[in-house]
């Protein structure tokens, strides 16, 4: 049996989440949605995922996915790749997405005191290290992200951002298994 039959729940396309470690899972695009919400808000993050030591708002751009009719995938790899350089890709829907995402869980469910990280995965294996931090590091000053007066919030939290392989190497404890790679092998 497929790790993704077991756990639908940890799915997000291609992507299947070995959450199996961790104390709750949510997927709040679902629960944004089935809030009748989706009119006013961008819409939620597409994990929360509650550790034992932290809280994670998990965001996922994966523009190599295997769902991806594979003639149009080279015109969404450079759309994304256009997004990600002019900005667009944290102002139309990174930031939306934590802003949102936080006020939905803190009127419907409150936040756990426990530090807190926004998390992004760009399914782009192309992407370095440099490219990625300098993604993380745009995302961090955008807004109201860095706290008052850029001097941070009193609640632990961060901002992050990984390609697979990056999440896979430093992650170990929640490995990502691309579906579409493990079904044709």
């Amino acid at each position: 049996m497929k790790p993704w039959e077991v756990q639908p729940q940890w799915r997000e396309a291609d992507l299947y989440f070995d959450f199996s470690q961790a104390r709750q899972v949510i997927k709040l695009d679902d629960h944004v949605a089935e809030a009748g919400l989706t009119h006013l808000l961008k819409g939620g993050v597409d994990f929360v995922v509650e550790w034992e030591t932290q809280l994670w708002l998990l965001e996922i751009k994966d523009p190599e996915s295997g769902a991806i009719p594979e003639q149009h995938r080279e015109k969404q790899r450079r759309r994304f790749l256009e997004e990600m350089q002019s900005d667009a890709l944290i102002e139309k829907h990174l930031f939306p997405k934590l802003r949102d995402s936080l006020i939905f869980l803190g009127l419907e469910k409150g936040i756990v005191d426990k530090p807190m990280r926004y998390i992004t995965l760009i399914g782009l294996s192309e992407l370095d290290a440099a490219q990625l931090a300098g993604l993380q590091d745009k995302l961090w000053r955008s807004k109201w992200v860095a706290g008052p007066r850029g001097r941070g919030w009193e609640k632990s939290f961060d901002v992050l951002a990984f390609n697979i392989g990056q999440w896979n190497h430093l992650l170990t404890h929640c490995p990502i298994q691309r579906i579409s790679q493990s079904e044709a092998g």
